[in-house]
């Protein structure tokens, strides 16, 4: 069987999706730690209660999505 020109540029195309992929870096988002204070966590809206402007624990001035806190932020297993 002879491979033609879009069989070869596929099998390409594959092998980089694979080589990116195995060569992305790993998560580095702080995990929400399994603790009594984040035990309670339901949705981003309580995330303010004490990372909000003013708490003991505000986010940088530069962090991005402030209202989408579990879109990167992920629980600990």
């Amino acid at each position: 069987m002879k491979l033609k020109k879009w069989d070869l540029l596929f099998i390409i195309i594959g092998v980089l999706v694979v080589f990116v992929l195995a060569v992305a870096p790993r998560q580095t988002t702080p995990r929400i730690p399994l603790d009594e204070i984040h035990s309670n966590l339901t949705d981003e809206k309580t995330c303010k209660n004490c990372h909000g402007p003013g708490t003991d624990r505000p986010l940088p001035p530069k962090h991005p999505n402030k209202e989408r806190c579990l879109l990167c932020h992920k629980r600990k297993k």
